[in-house]
């Protein structure tokens, strides 16, 4: 499991860097629907704070105070251990199967969150049958990213919001802030308040996400450390 802490590490930087280039750009294909569901419901918002007439300096205006979640800190600092000593071991038992296995494992949870938090959930970039998305909730599980609910949510906020205090990991914030940093801290009010903006019916109607959503808690470390401990 170690290769995969790692591996999800640098997922989240994929997901959380890269993509903080496209501005307030959806990428879709012109067959699906992204364009609806990453847009501001309208309705909850005035006149006046629609779409592009947000300004940046309506959130930009109350600084920012970082506020520790300790509880995730220390899973930060004993998942990064674990990671550290499970490579010590490749080399100092010469665990080779137990590094590919581990490998393998990282490519799995990056599927899940790459091919489909990422892209098939945030952007709706392409469809999926049920048997797919089953495969992909599971694969994204095995990431230890949280839901697919909330990480999507985030990444449309993002995306709406780029780089200002409604983004979950504003760049300008700093490089570690905007790779890792935020999960760490508590979320500005603006992103929770904004967050509440973006339609995510499409999510919610989603029978795998909402059952995801509900067992997460049981399905994370099932998938993330039983079944991986008992295959052979």
């Amino acid at each position: 499991m170690a290769p995969n802490v790692v591996g999800s590490t640098f997922i989240l930087a994929e997901t959380s860097i890269t993509d903080a280039n496209n501005n307030n750009k959806i990428i879709s294909t012109p067959s699906t629907p992204s364009n609806d569901k990453l847009a501001v419901n309208t309705k909850k918002l005035s006149p006046s704070t629609v779409g592009d007439t947000i300004s940046e300096e309506d959130h930009l205006r109350e600084p920012y105070k970082v506020e520790l979640v300790w509880r995730n800190v220390i899973a930060f600092v004993i998942l990064h251990t674990a990671a550290f000593y499970g490579l010590y071991l490749v080399f100092a038992e010469l665990a080779i199967l137990e590094f590919l296995f581990g490998y393998f494992l990282t490519v799995v949870g990056a599927i899940g969150v790459t091919g489909g938090a990422h892209r098939l959930w945030s952007h709706r970039c392409y469809k999926a049958k049920l048997p797919m998305r089953i495969i992909l909730m599971l694969s994204d599980t095995l990431a230890f990213q949280d839901s697919i609910y909330v990480w999507a949510r985030d990444h449309r906020v993002h995306h709406k919001f780029t780089d200002t205090n409604a983004d979950p990991y504003s760049s300008r914030r700093g490089f570690f802030f905007s790779h890792m940093g935020w999960l760490k801290c508590r979320k500005h009010p603006d992103v929770i308040e904004k967050g509440k903006l973006i339609d995510l019916s499409d999510l919610e109607a989603d029978p795998v996400i909402r059952f995801q959503r509900k067992y997460f808690a049981i399905l994370m470390p099932l998938v993330s450390f039983v079944l991986p401990a008992i295959i052979p």
